[in-house]
């Protein structure tokens, strides 16, 4: 299965290159015309999964009276963000390299109660036939030396165009809120300059205790379900 979603990648990268002209040999920055012809597709597939992920929350609450997401943020990358990493890996800047290089230029962010939660979603996600699981990363159970937690993704979802249909990748990350505070927290604190030691490892400790207060309140509301298993959720 692991060589057929490879093969499947390759593919993909393949027919979403043949959409570009070849780039010139020298080219400084993408053009606004440019830019959005790039990210048109993008945009569709974001929406589309992102329509797809509340369903399933909605079809999830319907059938458990309860929810996983507490709330979806999706966002497109800024072409100056789109110049930026391609000059970070020495790629020509273009839109026909972006396109064949760039997984992250649509990106959904979703944001659950509880790690449970991640991976009731997660499972849920599995099994969509028409979904291609590109790249998954478990930061969950992996966590990085900085104390970053995320479940990363990265799908293939279909597009639909006269020509025909395409996939698109779309970068996915599953966080509780707890893991969403840390990250928003470090990226704010740290993103800018080196970080100096006692300030790194602050933010190994808070991600521990964070992950620490959220296996509590995961408890209590095991508690409070004991007593109350009929009670709708709100």
């Amino acid at each position: 299965m692991i060589a057929e979603r490879n093969d499947y990648r390759q593919e993909l990268v393949r027919e979403m290159s043949s959409s570009f002209p070849a780039p010139p040999r020298k080219t400084e920055r993408i053009s606004q015309e440019e830019y959005y012809q790039l990210v048109e597709p993008y945009r569709e597939a974001m929406t589309r999964l992102e329509v797809r992920m509340n369903g399933l929350n909605e079809d999830y609450r319907k059938k458990y009276r309860d929810y996983p997401i507490h709330n979806i943020q999706a966002r497109i990358k800024s072409r100056k963000s789109i110049e930026k990493k391609l000059a970070f890996r020495n790629l020509p800047i273009s839109a026909y390299t972006a396109k064949d290089n760039l997984t992250d230029i649509a990106g959904i962010r979703v944001i659950c109660y509880f790690v449970e939660d991640i991976f009731s979603i997660l499972s849920l996600v599995k099994t969509q036939t028409d979904l291609l699981i590109l790249k998954e990363s478990d930061y969950v159970h992996y966590p990085k030396s900085s104390g970053y937690k995320s479940y990363h993704m990265v799908l293939g979802v279909p597009v639909y165009r006269i020509e025909g249909m395409q996939y698109y990748p779309v970068e996915i990350q599953f966080r509780t809120l707890a893991m969403d505070l840390w990250a928003s927290m470090e990226h704010r604190i740290c993103y800018k300059g080196e970080t100096p030691d006692e300030t790194a490892d602050a933010f190994r400790n808070y991600s521990a205790e964070l992950s620490e207060m959220e296996r509590r309140m995961k408890h209590l509301l095991d508690e409070v379900r004991k007593d109350n298993p009929q009670e709708p959720m709100q």
